[in-house]
């Protein structure tokens, strides 16, 4: 169903809404986002997937609680360079969003839980990726399918390729977060198998040089460690003085999607003949 815009929306574009998915407990239900090119019904092609968490926070001013990704005006900006995908929104769980981000339970720190990364990410996989492949003109294989999110939504995307590198090949993580009892994910990044065919790492001059910075550093180098080359298959962003904030993170967004999903760029100009190989099947 088409999104339920209201008078303080700020969406642009085609939002669609899959309602009320229900996930394993004690995870909750919750609608599903997703932003579909202009025309992408009636194109008849298919298009790249990107899966992004924190769903509030991606399209809309209303519904957002720390500020707007302004993922659709990024996408429309993108389109008019000839670079279409879908975008999926995923809400978190609200008071269980630190425990669906984080792979291991927290150790210290102002609260205890965590370690249910692996259930989210299999409601993701299990659940909501189907019906996503089933509702709308996707490419669902794993080399066209990326997972993106920010400080613990960043945290989880990391997890995604430890865990299911069979299903993202393409791997974003903005300042992510390293919170206590995750020390363990470093590890597992040093041997991930198979291994992402792009992953994006950034982080802010201004989010700590023991903190995130020291982190993001530590998780380039175990990506490194894995095989991935900087430059190539790894791009790795310091933004000098920028703050760990959605308007940051909304700033950078566009360079992001530009290299994680660069090969499916189509050039404007480009014959219908050149782009047959994304046409649906009849």
């Amino acid at each position: 169903m088409p999104y339920p815009r209201t008078a303080a929306s700020t969406v642009v574009g085609d939002l669609r809404v899959l309602r009320n998915l229900e996930a394993p407990a004690p995870l909750a239900a919750r609608d599903i986002l997703v932003h579909v090119p202009a025309g992408g019904f009636e194109s008849g092609l298919r298009y790249p997937v990107l899966y992004m968490h924190d769903g509030q926070n991606l399209f809309d001013a209303a519904t957002s609680f720390a500020g707007e990704w302004q993922v659709d005006e990024t996408l429309e900006e993108l389109a008019n360079e000839g670079l279409e995908l879908i975008v999926v929104g995923i809400p978190n769980g609200g008071d269980l969003r630190p425990d669906e981000y984080t792979p291991y339970p927290w150790r210290g720190g102002p609260r205890e839980g965590g370690g249910l990364a692996t259930t989210y990410l299999r409601f993701l996989v299990d659940r909501v990726k189907p019906a996503v492949d089933a509702a709308f003109p996707t490419r669902p294989e794993r080399e066209a399918t990326g997972i993106l999110g920010s400080s613990l939504g960043g945290t989880v995307s990391l997890w995604a390729a430890v865990e299911l590198g069979s299903t993202f090949g393409m791997v974003g993580a903005m300042s992510p977060s390293v919170p206590p009892g995750q020390g363990p994910l470093l590890e597992r990044l040093r041997t991930v198998t198979p291994g992402p065919d792009r992953v994006y790492l950034d982080v802010g001059g201004a989010e700590g040089d023991r903190g995130f910075r020291g982190n993001v550093v530590r998780i380039r180098d175990a990506f490194v460690a894995a095989g991935l080359r900087e430059g190539d298959s790894l791009r790795y962003r310091h933004e000098d003085g920028a703050i760990h904030h959605e308007s940051a993170w909304a700033r950078r967004l566009p360079e992001v999607i530009r290299y994680l999903f660069g090969p499916f760029r189509t050039e404007l100009a480009s014959s219908d003949s050149h782009r047959q190989e994304y046409r649906l099947s009849p």
